[in-house]
């Protein structure tokens, strides 16, 4: 065999072998500027718990026939404030001999009086599937990573670093395995990083910040407000249902934010009703989710609005009304991407509501 055909032959093997090396060791290459603390996959999380002085958030991964999710529940930790002392009695001024003097004691008796201010709501525990933030915040925890593992470090230096008594705590756990909690400080000056000590061996390490802000902001940043999961530029078609009534439209140039518009399923002209509507209905955002135990009675349907991604995913949302206690209409949605009961914002869906005749007679069947 020639030569040269041998020489390029090895090194072809060896490009191959090289490349599948890459492939196979992504993850690794990828922490090669990291430490990493805890090993791990998001998938083989089975929860987290992360505990404060202000709240503390359980997660907990869940599976139905839709696929794995992750659940999130939160208990704000609010004490009663003290009691603010009583002020001390004013010596009554003594009365004049001469009962012509005026004492001037009721000088300013009619002033105004500053009106209290009203105390904060109470925060309440809450119960919610985590959104996108939450899929980014385990893949931030599986591998559980510092930029850096500090050496050096004794007792006497813990205090310094808000590890002596700690400020919070993480643990998770992991498919299979035992749970591992760490300890969580101070800021390093700047705020990009907290000091993360490991109980086990008493190793400390820098961790970025915003992973530790997502979790103790949690209530804000991890419910999924979504109803479909769907992104809007992948759906393909929409169906709405209210009764007996039904309309299904279709997208045309998805892609293109200056050139998409619905039209009836079946057609190509643009229905300036629908194109209005349903970018509102696919841009309805849950507000809360309802709590377990605090479902509403008398719920009835609102509409159903169907929707198909290009993929062939599907997904039903049905809109739900009824009346509280003042005869206000209020809303609520629920879907296969939900897995539960979610208020929806009221002024948006009643004006929805109200608009949704003239989206059904205009591709109604």
């Amino acid at each position: 065999m020639n030569r040269s055909v041998i020489i390029y032959a090895l090194l072809l093997a060896g490009s191959m072998g090289w490349a599948y090396q890459t492939w196979t060791h992504e993850d690794e290459l990828a922490l090669s500027d990291k430490v990493v603390i805890l090993p791990g996959k998001p998938e083989q999380i089975a929860s987290v718990v992360f505990r404060s002085e202000d709240l503390d958030l359980t997660i907990e991964m869940r599976e139905d026939p839709q696929g794995r999710y992750a659940w999130g529940h939160t208990v704000p930790k609010e004490e009663e404030p003290e009691p603010e002392p009583l002020p001390e009695p004013e010596e009554e001024p003594e009365a004049p001999l001469d009962p012509t003097v005026d004492s001037g004691g009721d000088s300013g008796a009619d002033e105004p009086k500053e009106a209290p201010t009203p105390p904060k709501p109470k925060a309440e525990p809450e119960q919610f599937k985590l959104g996108r933030a939450g899929d980014t915040l385990l893949e931030g925890l599986a591998p559980f990573v510092a930029k850096r593992r500090l050496e050096g470090v004794g007792d006497d230096d813990l205090e310094g670093l808000g590890l002596a008594e700690p400020e919070a705590t993480l643990e998770i756990t992991r498919e299979g395995k035992e749970p591992r909690a760490f300890e969580l400080g101070g800021n390093v000056f700047g705020g990009a990083n907290v000091y993360v000590r490991d109980p086990a061996d008493g190793a400390v390490y820098l961790v970025d910040a915003q992973l530790i802000r997502t979790l103790r902001g949690s209530t804000r940043t991890l419910p999924d407000r979504a109803l479909t999961g769907i992104d809007e530029r992948k759906v393909e078609r929409v169906t709405v249902r209210m009764g007996d009534q039904a309309a299904s439209f279709q997208q045309h140039n998805p892609d293109d934010i200056e050139a998409r518009y619905w039209s009836v399923l079946g057609e190509d002209e643009k229905n300036p009703a629908a194109d209005t509507w349903i970018g509102k209905a696919l841009g309805l955002r849950s507000s809360r989710y309802v709590q377990e135990g605090q479902t509403p009675t008398d719920l009835a349907q609102a509409f159903d609005l169907q929707v198909a991604g290009q993929d062939g995913t599907q997904v039903t949302v049905e809109v739900l009304r009824n009346f509280d206690d003042e005869g206000q209409e209020q809303y609520f949605a629920r879907s296969e991407h939900t897995r539960g009961l979610v208020r929806l914002p009221r002024a948006v869906v009643a004006e929805a509501s109200a608009n949704l005749e003239s989206v059904l007679g205009a591709g109604g069947t």
